[in-house]
């Protein structure tokens, strides 16, 4: 059996696994609106998880592109499925930035109607002023913070803050896969070790939280009322230099570039592990370490010497439990795609007769998800 069609027959038995589990995927795709005439961009992670989401767009008509969030975060055997069922997609992963560009820049010159991103490359690389999008949807953190600072010529719809999004996926789920990728990715444990939190947002929490059962956590935050709520529970907030002098395992959680600058490593202890679950690889000094690595003495390992000093980069610095684990279960993530459905469908029916600029997503839509996941009836 040649290694390509081993490939294929693996994706599909994940795929069969998965389907299994994702019931309430299963039922929004079913119920998405036809697509017929919409030219979708979809700017995503190219992983398994995403392909229903993709074949609900094609099954309704849509034509559809699809560019990598990250090319740290991109399968190849998805990507090429993707292709198979109609879908334009080039991306591969670990392209050169250049080529990510180029990619992106080809997508955009396709004129899409709508835009399904998360980081919000698309939008921002348009100004916001792309002519022939009529609507779009922001699924991060990252992105909705990029799009505040734009003047946007049609409406964008927040889903990364819909409750049941950031009470499952990013408060909980991120951190638990970041605690169990790091067993699988290192072969260690983080029983009694100092582990340092950098961003306590949702997403943050959960790392702490994931951590906390048998490590020593600390939080490291800017803003002094989150510093407050980790203290409540008990967690100690350091500066950053003071928590790094401390930590074995550093986590970055911030959703912004340089949340850990180049300079402040030399506070780090010999030996330190560096992750960032943040949605870019921009949170920590990636050029810098790389330039300094020594040796991978494991898959997803760079050691790199700063300063005399050893430091473990994990994963190149992109979001570590999905880069180099298999991020959200697949029966959890269920919820998060069936979202995205629910979202696209409301984006194509009602949402682009919003006003231009950056919307919540409607209570309703997220009720009518919830209901699909407990498996009740809805209209």
């Amino acid at each position: 059996m040649n290694t390509q069609h081993h490939a294929h027959e693996s994706l599909d038995q994940d795929l069969a696994w998965m389907r299994s589990f994702t019931p309430a995927t299963t039922r929004a795709a079913a119920s998405l609106s036809s697509l017929f005439g919409e030219r979708i961009l979809v700017v995503c992670h190219l992983d398994l998880k995403m392909i229903s989401y993709f074949e609900a767009l094609i099954e309704k008509g849509a034509e559809v592109w699809a560019c990598a969030a990250n090319p740290a975060t991109t399968r190849d055997d998805v990507a090429e499925r993707l292709s198979s069922i109609g879908v334009r997609v080039s991306a591969r992963k670990d392209v050169a930035p250049d080529r990510h560009a180029a990619y992106l820049n080809a997508a955009i010159e396709a004129a899409p109607t709508l835009l399904s991103e998360m980081g919000a490359d698309a939008t921002a690389i348009t100004g916001g002023r792309l002519e022939s999008v009529r609507g779009g949807l922001e699924a991060t953190g990252t992105g909705i913070d990029r799009v505040r600072n734009i003047t946007l010529s049609y409406p964008v719809f927040d889903w990364d803050n819909v409750p049941i999004k950031q009470g499952l996926h990013n408060r909980h789920l991120v951190g638990l896969m970041a605690a169990t990728t790091f067993l699988n990715v290192a072969a260690l444990s983080l029983y009694g070790k100092t582990v340092l939190v950098v961003g306590y947002g949702p997403v943050g929490r959960g790392v702490a939280d994931a951590a906390r059962s048998g490590a020593v956590v600390e939080v490291c935050d800017l803003d002094p009322a989150t510093r407050l709520t980790a203290a409540h529970l008990g967690f100690a907030t350091p500066d950053l230099e003071a928590g790094l002098s401390r930590a074995d395992v550093v986590f970055t959680a911030t959703g912004r570039d340089d949340a850990l600058p180049f300079e402040s490593l030399a506070a780090c202890k010999n030996g330190a592990f560096l992750a960032n679950v943040g949605h870019t690889a921009g949170e920590l000094p990636v050029g810098e370490l790389r330039n300094r690595v020594t040796d991978t003495p494991r898959l997803h390992v760079e050691r790199c010497e700063v300063d005399g000093k050893i430091i473990h980069l994990l994963a190149g610095g992109a979001m570590f439990n999905l880069a180099a684990g298999p991020g959200d279960p697949y029966d959890t993530f269920d919820l998060v795609t069936a979202l995205m459905l629910e979202a696209t469908n409301f984006l194509v029916t009602e949402g682009v007769d919003y006003p231009p600029g950056l919307h919540p997503l409607p209570k309703k839509v997220q009720e009518r998800t919830a209901r699909l996941y407990l498996g009740e009836t809805v209209d």
